[in-house]
């Protein structure tokens, strides 16, 4: 059995790194609990504001009912590719429901960090978004955890020898 040495261990990231992260256009997943105790996991975009994830979603989804009986949830937003070039940011916290006119305003700010404004135009889009995003989900940051696993000895090591396949969907050599 080897020694698992101290350099060995996941790097975290720094806060400019947290900062950058949560700026990014990425993808969040956000985990709520079920009512028998499962994990209901789903992707979202998100948007940081002070020190909360914020969120756009339904009053119909499944999420949203989750939220109103067990007002805590977990995001996860990550950068990952193939080996070990993984960073990322686990948050945990209690949920604010917002509704309304505030709601409104917070989520199309979040559809702007995706779409062009051209979109919110289309009827199609407009009624998508705009119409059916009527709640924001508002996770505050009791809890942050961060991993930077490219920067570890196995990350370094890997990317150097080149000894990884590409994911699907990935270009080689990107």
């Amino acid at each position: 059995m080897t020694n698992y040495h101290a350099e060995d261990r996941p790097h975290v990231l720094d806060p400019a790194e947290i900062q950058n992260l949560l700026s990014m256009r990425l993808i969040a997943n956000l985990a709520t609990t079920d009512g028998d105790g499962g994990i209901h996991l789903v992707p979202m975009w998100f948007l940081r504001i002070a020190d909360d994830i914020c969120i756009p979603t339904s009053r119909n989804t499944h999420k949203y009912h989750n939220l109103m009986k067990r007002p805590r949830a977990s995001v996860m937003i990550d950068v990952s590719r193939a080996g070990l070039n993984l960073k990322g940011v686990l948050i945990r916290g209690r949920v604010e429901l917002i509704h309304e006119e505030e709601a409104r305003r917070i989520n199309r700010f979040i559809h702007l960090k995706y779409v062009m404004p051209e979109a919110l135009n289309d009827v199609r889009v407009c009624s998508y978004l705009s119409e059916g995003d009527d709640v924001t989900v508002k996770v505050h940051m009791d809890r942050l955890i961060s991993w930077n696993l490219t920067d570890s000895n196995a990350g370094k090591a890997l990317s150097v020898g080149g000894w990884f396949y590409p994911l699907n969907g990935e270009l080689e050599g990107a």
